[in-house]
């Protein structure tokens, strides 16, 4: 007995949909910045506005300029990967891209406005086999 399957129209449109399903947002893309960057950090590493910082000083770990501050501005070489608001220096997406210490006779550049925004996972609003009940507070 030889079995056969046959596509009909409905599957093949369905296939054919199945890459606009995909979870690829573009944000995995990383912004890069162009030139040589300053981005202000708190202790933990994590990027924060760069109001935070005040006047660009250098962080010398065991004194210096950086003691008691609660945030420290963390220069970037040019071509690198930018961290988005909240996110750590330590990621090893951005690990090992900068310093808190400039480099002489550089003059850094302020982070590219794509990257001043905080990045977050989407949030399911519903979907296939999932229903919203609460409406106004009453009962439906």
């Amino acid at each position: 007995m030889k079995k056969q399957l046959s596509m009909t129209t409905a599957m093949a449109a369905a296939l054919i949909s199945l890459p606009g399903c995909s979870s690829n947002d573009g944000w995995n893309d990383d912004v890069v910045t162009d030139r040589d960057t300053a981005i202000c950090v708190d202790k933990e590493g994590n990027r924060v506005d760069d109001s935070q910082c005040g006047q660009r000083t250098v962080y010398h770990g065991g004194g210096g300029s950086g003691v008691g501050t609660a945030f420290l501005w963390y220069y970037l070489g040019r071509n690198s990967a930018v961290p988005y608001y909240g996110e750590s220096i330590r990621n090893p997406r951005y690990a090992g891209l900068g310093s808190y210490a400039p480099r002489a006779g550089v003059s850094y550049a302020d982070a590219p406005a794509a990257s001043r925004m905080t990045r977050s996972a989407a949030v399911s609003r519903g979907g296939l086999g999932s229903h919203g009940r609460s409406f106004g507070g009453g009962r439906s």
